[in-house]
């Protein structure tokens, strides 16, 4: 092994330092002492000895540079030409250095596509070795940390969560989805990072936005930062996108939480207002300066003859909001009602409560937890229930979700922390600790952020959804409306 390697390095500084010592011989003429012939030799042919493999273990080796070189019958290795024939063979060494840099680049190519699998880089062996694919690595980097920030999450470790999701967007920024997960995380405990990068993946990831508008309004509705829902459903109603009736939903209730009607004055302008929304808008705008009496007036004259069911419905709650439940179920009842089963129960139960009819209430409850355990359902009673709470009633509801509790799973979460939600509006530390149970149940493990929460209830001063909203995630959109008018009620109307 040893006069292998032996061989092999002379061979390596051989190649140029022979090479060069015969084409400078070649360059003088061939005058003088040849430099690889041994000089005491005659210089024929087949006569004179090979000074350049002197040392060498196996001097055959040599052939490879030089193919002048033959072994004679008594073993000793000459030169085939005459000194005057004596010349270079740079196109070997030029072949031999090629198959040694192919060699070495193979050798690290395989040593580096080892290597960065070894890490938990998903990498191919063409993005190591083929230059133009040598930009994709980025990528490869950010599904590593990807992978590891959903490892991390799994196991709750939310710093290492955070830490590796920046490194996978900031490493593939093009990958929308990371970074709207980044934001939704940093939501909570770094709400100015999360509304940056919101704002960077809607400026960036056009195509998008009707995926991102909605969690950055969550994300702003959480934190009640309703200037910017205004400027965010704006641009979405403008945009003419999809869902406009969520968008209408969120800047009246935006401006409502507000007691600004500028907001709206401004989209009434707007020439790229869709026609079929401004009809709604413009009685929204009335509102704001009309008494009472012809509030009343106004919405109800519109619910009648209103065949739009999110219109419909609006409108009803506004005259619930003005202290006519008796309006709202005359109105239920008609024949021409467009809403859904839903949508009427609801009514009718937040009617009901305002009337000051327990008993009916109560039995309409009843009614409803006597029908199989469902989401739907769930979201409904915890949104009437954390509207309008009631003990008894989110006692029963809860001995339901116990004796028939929803399947487990990441998609019942919401509906589960409705119920929390609806628990946290009454104050109850039994209920809130057994809406606890029930959500940690489902999920198969410990969600701590609902124990921190936990200790804010019973509040000994008054306490703005804000505080716990950004962490109480994610909540059906019906039941954060009905925490807000539990425990941040809008503004009266000019009387």
């Amino acid at each position: 092994m040893a006069g292998w390697l032996n061989d092999t390095f002379r061979l390596g500084w051989g190649a140029l330092y022979w090479n060069t010592r015969k084409t400078w011989f070649a360059a003088r003429g061939r005058r003088g002492r040849c430099p690889c012939q041994v000089g005491s030799d005659s210089g024929r042919g087949g006569e004179t000895g090979c000074e350049a493999v002197l040392g060498y273990r196996s001097p055959a080796r040599f052939r490879a540079l030089c193919p002048l070189l033959a072994q004679r019958a008594n073993g000793d290795w000459v030169c085939l030409v005459d000194t005057a024939a004596v010349r270079p063979f740079w196109s070997r060494v030029a072949a031999g250095l090629g198959v040694a840099s192919l060699v070495l680049a193979l050798t690290a190519i395989l040593g580096a596509y080892l290597l960065l699998r070894g890490i938990g880089y998903e990498v191919s062996f063409t993005q190591v070795a083929w230059p133009p694919a040598w930009h994709q690595f980025r990528q490869v980097q950010s599904a590593f940390y990807l992978d590891r920030a959903r490892a991390a999450r799994a196991e709750g470790h939310m710093e290492e969560t955070l830490l590796s999701l920046s490194n996978a967007y900031e490493l593939n920024p093009a990958d929308h989805r990371t970074g709207l997960l980044l934001a939704q995380l940093w939501q909570a405990g770094q709400p100015l990072l999360s509304d940056q990068l919101y704002a960077r993946l809607f400026r960036e990831h056009p195509a998008h936005r009707a995926e991102i508008a909605p969690a950055w309004y969550r994300a702003l509705l959480a934190r009640g930062d309703f200037n910017a829902i205004q400027r965010l459903a704006g641009e979405r109603l403008l945009s003419s996108g999809p869902a406009p009736a969520a968008w209408l939903q969120a800047i009246l209730f935006a401006s409502r939480q507000t007691g600004e009607a500028a907001p709206l004055a401004r989209l009434l302008a707007e020439p790229a207002l869709p026609p079929d929304l401004a009809p709604l808008l413009r009685l929204e705008y009335t509102l704001y300066s009309a008494p009472p009496e012809t509030r009343i007036q106004l919405l109800a004259q519109a619910a009648e003859g209103e065949t739009n069911p999110f219109a419909r419905y609006h409108l009803l709650c506004r005259l619930l909001a003005e202290g006519r439940p008796e309006l709202v179920l005359a109105r239920l009842d008609l024949p021409s009602c467009p809403l859904g089963n839903r949508e009427k129960i609801r009514l009718r139960l937040d009617s009901l409560a305002v009337l000051g009819r327990p008993d009916v209430r109560a039995e309409l409850v009843r009614q409803l937890l006597a029908q199989p355990t469902q989401p739907a359902l769930c979201e409904l009673l915890s949104s009437h229930l954390a509207a309008h709470p009631d003990r008894d009633l989110l006692r029963a509801y809860a001995a339901k979700l116990e004796a028939s509790p929803l399947p487990p799973g990441e998609a019942v979460h919401p509906q589960l922390l409705a119920f929390f939600g609806a628990c946290a509006a009454l104050g109850d530390a039994d209920l809130l600790d057994t809406a606890i149970h029930l959500v940690n149940t489902s999920a198969g493990r410990d969600y701590r952020t609902l124990h921190a929460v936990r200790k804010l209830f019973p509040p000994t001063a008054p306490l703005r959804p804000e505080v716990f909203l950004p962490v109480l995630q994610p909540l059906p959109l019906d039941t954060v409306y009905a925490l807000y008018g539990h425990f941040a009620p809008p503004p009266p109307f000019p009387p």
